[in-house]
């Protein structure tokens, strides 16, 4: 009799065992595995228009911050042509512009273009300063390049780099027509306000500028300062400055002041 109590209680034991083994899993709530594979909310765009030196300056040094900071709001570059920029705008395609041409010449330039605009629409605001330098491909091992040199150069009336100190190779030009502010500051100041020579290799953007001359043998182009890497030679060259502005329709947008507000702070901190 007694050693029946001890296998009773093994028998209840494997009892136990067996119906834990087969005791089905309750599976989680349908709400909790719906909310593991949620789609995440898209980013809400804040649209910039304006000129690949001014991106290049002002912009793209805080985006990052800026997007980490805000984790609902992204940054949108749109390209477009200085002329219509104004307008987009004005009707809400974009939320600002930045630019190293100020506003009024913003202004003179759609209304060559279309119908003037009301300038009280418009809001101003200094965000940095852009510096244009001259991008030269490697095997124009020229350090320095006066002002006659670049405008004989850019004018097409020096063609060979045999005659600015240079190897007797063709000058290519590259030149973007797109990149309206950082052209205009240097046709003004370097060029005297002649035209660039039409033989010219386009691009679309600085950063293709920048590409093309660091493949092209002979090549130089222009540039912000900015987007100067690895393979590209800068000379010597007479300063090329130009301030960047933020434009706003009316007071900026509660999202768009957190940038200027990070831009500041940046600008501030250097």
């Amino acid at each position: 009799m007694k050693a029946a109590f001890p296998l009773r209680i093994a028998i209840l034991a494997l009892c136990l065992i067996a119906g834990c083994a087969t005791k089905p899993k309750t599976p989680p709530p349908a709400a909790d595995t719906a909310s593991l594979y949620a789609p995440l909310k898209p980013r809400a765009a804040i649209r910039i228009g304006g000129s690949d030196a001014a991106f290049a300056e002002v912009i793209a040094p805080v985006q990052e911050t800026f997007e980490d900071e805000n984790p609902s709001l992204r940054l949108e570059a749109v390209q477009g042509k200085a002329e219509s920029e104004l307008a987009a705008l004005g009707n809400g395609s974009l939320d600002a512009i930045v630019s190293t041409l100020p506003l009024e010449r913003l202004l003179s330039r759609t209304t060559e273009g279309g119908e003037p605009l009301n300038r009280n629409l418009f809001r101003e605001v200094p965000i940095g300063k852009n510096q244009t330098v001259i991008y030269l491909n490697r095997g124009i091992k020229v350090k320095k390049l006066t002002k006659k040199q670049l405008k004989g150069i850019f004018t097409g009336k020096i063609t060979n780099w045999k005659k600015a100190g240079g190897p007797n190779r063709h000058v290519v030009v590259v030149w973007s027509p797109a990149d309206a502010g950082e052209d205009d500051a240097f046709i003004r100041q370097v060029l005297e306000r002649e035209p660039v020579a039409a033989n010219y290799v386009a691009a679309a953007n600085a950063e293709e500028v920048r590409k093309k001359v660091m493949e092209t043998p002979g090549a130089i182009g222009i540039g912000p300062n900015a987007l100067v890497t690895h393979g590209l030679r800068v000379p010597h060259s007479p300063t090329v400055a130009s301030s960047v502005v933020m434009i706003t329709k009316g007071e900026p947008s509660p999202q768009v002041k957190k940038l200027l507000d990070l831009i500041e702070e940046a600008a501030f901190l250097q």
